[in-house]
């Protein structure tokens, strides 16, 4: 009995041993596993990591569900982990209530951030059921959750948030709430001063430079780029205040104000010598006799007035152009052959002649604005041969090659005015339908007052302008005068064969007809 009990007392501690043995092989196979996890885990942990196509995860009850999806490669920040253990399986991305599987991680040297240096809007954007989030038109992001973002820019597509310290772009499309909401109440930039400079590598040399510098440091201004300074001008981004947009024939730097060449914009600046405001692109003309004091005017924003002697504008009246050398041909001596018209646009561009809009004109005869002393004012009457884009096509092209800017005076019974659309090309009324010449005298003259107030009201509203009129054959009278004013024009062009001025009779300003046989000498006086 004594051998059964030892026997079987043995064959416990055998199986106790081998039991044990396992167990401890099988911790220590764990043990092993898990420092092996634990490894490969660190290997994948940073405090920055990039992701590329992969699931977000939320925590629930000690469980992890997907609630999201990341669909191409970005950078995040992860909360930091004091210490890596096989429970740190799912990364907390910071600031946020996301996670992400470490296999899906790869570490990085950190997180490049981009957002802008705007001040944001105070208002937010509520996504609804799911968030998407998008950069460079391409889907980054996808939450299934909605959430509120702050407003730091926009444009005619899409708001700009900033998320996981960059910025991700939400169209305008999406399924969202726009919200009021006080983010700041830093001063936003309400008028930005744009200086132009004629010549800024010779200006830069200058001592007046140096002490514009000065100033610009000691009040504080930071110069922006042409591109923010449009986003600005349309509305889509806030900057701060102490905004300043600095102009040059050509781009430069001095420290660290930068120049920008005007010409690589599609803002259609007016030298008003006015500060600019939202959607009316003003700017300061700098010049070496600019004093201190004038520069600090500008500066704050206000208008620059130049006392100088009575300033005259030639006022060019064209009317047909053709091509000789093209077999066209033109009998009126008012045709112009588009060789001289090119070699005058060309003398124009080339000594630094401002061609008016027409509502640079009206705003100078009426005082509003003061302008460049080199301006000519461009007009043609009629419509006719080589005006449109059905008739020859002669002006606007040459108008856009040179980006000089004329006025047509449109028959507009006569010819649609879409044949003549161009950024270059202003439209104002020469009659609806009265440019006929009787035995007795011009139409607009021997009509009723009934005819002719009816038929400038047609022209209105097919040009859509009471800016100017042009007087048919340069015919008028006391009536016709009254006539044009009753129906609201404030500017009306005659001929006459001299400048204009301030001084001058709205109602009666003088223009240089163009004719067939003008030499060059001849344009040339007329203009100088």
């Amino acid at each position: 009995m004594k051998k059964i009990i030892i026997l079987i007392g043995s064959i416990l501690l055998t199986l106790t041993l081998v039991v044990l043995g396992y167990m401890g092989m099988k911790y220590l196979q764990k043990k092993e596993a898990d420092k092996k996890l634990v490894a490969e885990i660190g290997q994948h942990y940073s405090e920055h990591v990039q992701v590329q196509s992969s699931n977000l995860y939320c925590k629930k009850e000690d469980q992890y569900e997907i609630c999201g999806h990341i669909q191409n490669t970005i950078n995040v920040a992860l909360t930091s982990v004091e210490k890596i253990t096989v429970n740190n399986q799912y990364f907390n991305i910071l600031g946020t209530d996301y996670y992400l599987f470490y296999i899906d991680v790869t570490p990085v040297a950190s997180v490049e951030t981009n957002e802008p240096n705007y001040i944001v809007f105070n208002h937010n954007i509520h996504t609804k059921e799911v968030t998407n989030l998008y950069q460079n038109g391409t889907l980054a992001i996808t939450l299934e959750q909605g959430m509120d973002f702050v407003i730091f820019y926009q444009d005619a597509e899409n708001y700009y948030i900033n998320y996981l310290e960059q910025i991700f772009a939400i169209p305008k499309t999406e399924d969202i709430e726009i919200l009021e909401n006080q983010n700041t109440e830093e001063i936003v930039a309400e008028q930005i001063p744009v200086l132009y400079f004629d010549n800024m590598e010779a200006w830069k040399e200058t001592e007046a430079w140096q002490e514009q510098i000065v100033v610009l440091k000691e009040k504080g201004f930071y110069a922006v780029t042409l591109s923010d300074y449009e986003a600005w001008f349309y509305g889509n981004i806030r900057l701060k205040d102490k905004a300043i947009l600095l102009l040059s024939q050509s781009e430069g730097t001095v420290e660290e104000y930068s120049f920008y060449n005007k010409a690589n914009t599609s803002l259609s600046f007016s030298p008003t010598n006015s500060v600019s405001k939202p959607n009316s692109a003003n700017l300061y003309q700098v010049k070496q006799t600019t004093t201190k004091e004038q520069f600090e005017t500008m500066l704050a924003g206000d208008p620059i007035i130049i006392p100088k002697k009575e300033q005259k504008v030639a006022v060019l009246n064209y009317h047909f152009f053709y091509n000789p050398d093209a077999g066209e041909a033109c009998n009126e001596n008012i045709c112009l052959a588009t060789s001289k018209f090119e070699e005058q646009l060309q003398y124009l561009k080339n000594n630094g002649y401002y061609t008016l809009t027409m509502t640079e004109f009206r705003d100078w005869m009426y005082g509003k604005i003061n302008i460049p002393e080199k301006s000519v004012l461009l007009t043609i009457d009629d419509g006719a041969q080589g005006t449109g884009k059905h008739n020859g096509n002669k002006l606007i092209p040459l108008l856009e090659k040179y980006d000089l800017h004329a006025t047509l005076f449109l028959i507009t019974d006569w010819w649609s005015i879409e044949n003549y659309r161009s950024p270059n090309l202003g439209i104002e009324s020469h009659t609806n339908d009265m440019h006929t010449m009787f035995q007795n005298g011009a139409q607009l003259l021997i009509s009723t007052n009934e005819q002719v107030i009816n038929d400038l009201n047609q022209s209105i509203a097919i040009t859509g302008s009471k800016k100017a009129f042009c007087f048919p054959f340069y015919a008028y009278n006391s009536t016709s005068i009254r006539q044009v004013q009753e129906v609201g024009f404030e500017l009306a062009f005659i001929g006459g064969n001299y400048k204009a001025s301030r001084s001058n009779n709205k109602y009666m300003i003088p223009r240089y007809p163009i004719y067939k046989n003008i030499t060059m000498q001849q344009f040339i006086n007329m203009i100088s």
